[in-house]
């Protein structure tokens, strides 16, 4: 039994880390919420402009096509000044020639941009200079060739007086939620500090279950505020877009009634109801009404019921009977805008996602941050626990995977719109370049990183491998705002797949220097809910990201947030260099506690990282391995085929098959997750049947069949449900193979003489081969035979590799070399084993 006042340490570190953690997670939300709602503000306010701006440079091109040179344009002030009054949100207007040149310029500010007459592919485009955001209206002579262009600026960051007022009530609505958040868990850690006082048991359990509870609801609790503030906002932005274009059109009927014409005679004003609705989002459709409510023309969804409707009255008049013009009886009519309200419905569905996503995400980032407090401030020696310092292994995993997942969704998308702004048309090959080439150049660096680990120690290549991540990130964000340089862009990904190689396999390397044999299963276990709970949070929160703020800042976000496994890897060398310093100096292990029973922990010998590679045995080595039939049959039947279709499926299938049915960036995200949490849920279940049988064939053999069923549900689905069934079951895939192609291949002669770690590098090199091949056979397959024959041909693959294994390979022999194998596949398309654990002497124990 303890002193009653022994729990209240663990207590108040766990109590402070939770009140760390919510803001942080609080602080994601809020930044995604306020981002969306500008985002929203902002295309409305650009769409107006395109929309009513589009209309004056119709008429302007219209007087060209009639014979008026637009350097000889009379009256083109009054025109610019006529624009800027009836678009109140712009700040400039100005007319330019072919070269760019201004012809005339109304409004103070900066000059235009010098734009060629080529500008935006002759289309309505904008470019922003000086932080001003010009938008870009082509004038086309009588044969369609660009002659200049209608420029109208605006403020780059401007927001409407409402969504500054919104911005600042959801700001204060995240700090007061936060702030009661983290009253409420201190008040949740005091209590339960005074109850293990008198019980005289901790009850770190229980606080990490209600730490986690009040993270969720804190989420919940803002979503839910602000969803309802998002949807205002975009009502109150379609309503102002409404009444904006209303306005607008009724002011140009007006001018033409004071012409004479009557309004029967306006039919042709559906063309100008056709551009704004084509322009705008949020409004549905338009009419025109004449005195009685007869409708007129109209143009787009008008039905009753379908939104909101914005009604302007024509200033001119007409007599009760309708001939006389001027009277004030009433209006001579109306110009009617239905708002869209599938659209609004649409932007807040996609915001109520967002928050499901997030909390989802905050629950996994706090529990994920809790491990590493504890490993970092908890004060148990390395030999208490008997891991050593590998406790640090699963939080460097998780947020490494974390960063380098970020832009995992849409680095295919990046590359077609790279292509794309290059005038070239991008090929299903040339957007699986970057994947494939990130993928070879992890396979050469994972295979350099094990002998590296080995000499130097297995911070070399996680510092190295972080470096070059976060360099290749930088690159990324360069190629993607500056050069848009598609060859520049396969580059920098390729830079990223040396530093993932390098990263990852140092990783495993810090894992079995300081893991006793005994506990490297559950370490292992560990380390895999780690990587994939890192890659299905990095995936959504990048996806989302992509959404709100564009490729360019994600790929610099994912920079920066390499900073995070970095401090972990310090830590984590600083703790090691504390203990050898303590076992140099002959200091005792510290006695300790168990965190929930408080009972003294026994003492374990500390692991000492091996300083060179374990020797192959006589007649081992590369050879050794190439002459094991099970192991080379599990690699070339199994591990490659698997990473085929995984990587094929996921990194690249699915992002561009969903892009072209229109699913947005968020969705795609969210339908990648359905992979991860597949393998959280039943790969520990696998793992253990797995374990359980001698022959792991069947396992090998079924997860080949999940697998091609995956790639037969997507291509004859070919919509949103059926990909999200492939995703699944490729998870189910990896679940029931992944710790049967580590345990069944690892058991054989050739690997026991060549040595365990020779034959996981070999293995994570073949894992590395598949996933490099996977976008190029698949991005291949669809160019010559389509989308669908493509899944197909991809599946029979699998089938076949599965036949072949299960023909030649024989039943194992029990050598009783390896244990605790059993476990999940890693990230995009990484296996199971490549963590596995071994009983192979990687270090000696010292101490006792």
């Amino acid at each position: 039994m303890t002193s009653p006042s022994a729990p209240r340490g663990p207590i108040f570190r766990l109590t402070l880390a939770l009140a760390l953690l919510l803001p942080v997670c609080m602080g994601i939300a809020g930044f995604l919420n306020l981002t969306a709602l500008k985002r929203v503000d902002a295309e409305a306010t650009l769409s107006e402009v395109q929309a009513v701006g589009g209309k004056w440079a119709d008429r302007l091109q219209v007087s060209v096509r009639y014979g008026k040179p637009l350097e000889k344009f009379a009256g083109l002030d009054a025109l610019l000044d006529d624009i800027r009054a009836d678009i109140p949100v712009v700040t400039q207007a100005a007319v330019l020639d072919a070269t760019g040149g201004v012809l005339e310029l109304r409004g103070r500010g900066e000059l235009p941009p010098a734009v060629q007459a080529d500008s935006g592919g002759g289309r309505v485009h904008d470019v922003v200079a000086d932080g001003t955001r010009w938008v870009l209206f082509p004038i086309r002579e009588a044969g369609g060739r660009v002659i200049g262009h209608l420029a109208t600026a605006l403020p780059a960051g401007a927001q409407t007086a409402a969504v500054t007022e919104t911005v600042q009530a959801m700001t204060l609505a995240a700090i007061a939620i936060t702030l009661a958040g983290v009253v409420l868990t201190v008040a949740l850690g005091l209590a339960l500090s005074r109850r293990g006082r008198k019980r005289g048991t901790l009850q770190l359990g229980w606080m990490r279950i209600a730490g986690i509870a009040v993270v969720v609801v804190a989420q919940l609790a803002f979503a839910a505020y602000s969803i309802r503030e998002f949807r205002g906002a975009v009502e109150a932005a379609a309503s102002r877009q409404g009444d904006r274009l209303a306005t607008s059109v009724a002011h140009d009927l007006d001018q033409l009634l004071d012409k004479g014409i009557d309004l029967r005679y306006m039919s042709r004003i559906e063309d100008n109801f056709a551009r704004l609705v084509d322009a705008v989002p949020l409004i549905g459709g338009a009419e025109l009404i004449d005195a009685d409510g007869r409708r007129i023309a109209g143009y787009g969804v008008t039905d009753a019921g379908s939104g909101p409707v914005v009604r302007r009255a024509l200033t001119r008049s007409v007599a009760a009977d309708g001939t006389a013009i001027g009277s004030d009886d009433r209006p001579a009519g109306y110009v009617a805008v239905t708002l869209s309200g599938s659209t609004i419905a649409t932007s807040v569905r996609a915001r109520v996602l967002d928050a499901i996503t997030l909390a989802l995400v905050s629950a996994m980032i706090v529990g994920e941050g809790l491990i590493f407090v504890f490993a970092a401030v908890r004060g148990r020696s390395a030999a208490a626990t008997a891991i050593a310092d590998s406790r640090f292994a699963r939080p460097m995993a998780f947020l490494f995977l974390l960063s380098w997942s970020l832009p995992l969704s849409f680095v295919p998308l990046a590359m077609r719109a790279l292509s794309a702004n290059g005038g070239h048309p991008p090929s299903d090959m040339l957007m699986a370049a970057p994947v494939s080439a990130e993928m070879f150049c992890a396979l050469i660096t994972a295979l350099i990183a094990g002998p590296m680990a080995d000499r130097r120690g297995w911070q070399v290549p996680v510092l190295t491998g972080f470096a070059l991540c976060g360099l290749a990130n930088l690159c990324s964000m360069l190629v993607m705002t500056v050069t848009n340089d598609p060859l520049g862009f396969v580059a920098a990904r390729a830079l990223g797949g040396l530093g993932y190689g390098f990263a990852w396999m140092g990783i495993q390397s810090h894992l079995y220097a300081t893991t006793r044999p005994e506990r490297r299963g559950s370490a292992t276990a560990a380390l895999i809910a780690g990587i994939f709970v890192g890659q299905m949070c990095g995936t959504a929160i990048g996806a989302m990201l992509a959404e709100q703020l564009g490729y360019g800042n994600v790929f610099l976000m994912a920079a920066v947030f390499l900073l995070l496994p970095l401090i972990v890897a310090v830590v984590a060398i600083t703790a090691a260099r504390q203990q050898l310093s303590a076992t140099a100096g002959g200091t005792d292990a510290i006695a300790v506690v168990d965190d929930d029973t408080a009972t003294p922990l026994p003492a374990a010998p500390v692991i000492e990282p091996a300083t060179r590679p374990v020797a192959a045995a006589e007649g081992g080595g590369w050879r050794g391995l190439l002459g094991d039939r099970t192991f080379m049959l599990v690699l070339l039947c199994s591990v490659v085929p698997f990473s085929i279709a995984q990587v094929g499926l996921l990194n690249f299938a699915v992002p561009v098959y969903l892009s072209e049915q229109g699913i947005n960036q968020s969705d795609i995200g969210r339908v990648l997750m359905v992979n991860g949490l597949a393998v959280i849920i039943l790969g520990p279940l696998f793992g253990r049947l797995t374990d359980r049988m001698t022959d792991k064939r069947p396992f090998i053999v079924a997860g080949a069949i999940a697998a091609a069923a995956a790639l037969v549900v997507a291509s004859l689905g070919g919509n949103l449900m059926a990909l999200v069934a492939a995703v699944f079951l490729i998870g189910v895939s990896g679940s029931i193979a992944g710790g049967a192609q580590s345990a069944h291949g690892l058991q054989g002669e050739g690997v026991a003489r060549a040595g365990i770690g020779r034959a996981v590098s070999m293995k994570r090199s073949a894992d590395k081969f598949g996933q490099m091949l996977g976008p190029l056979i698949v991005g291949g397959l669809f160019a010559v035979v389509g989308t669908t024959a493509g899944l197909a041909a991809t599946a029979g693959l699998m089938l076949v590799a599965g036949l072949i294994f299960l023909l030649l390979d024989k039943a194992p022999v029990k050598l009783g070399i390896v244990k605790g194998l059993a476990g999940s596949s890693g990230p995009g398309g990484g296996q199971p084993g490549d963590t596995a654990a071994t009983d192979a002497p990687i270090g000696k124990a010292v101490g006792q």
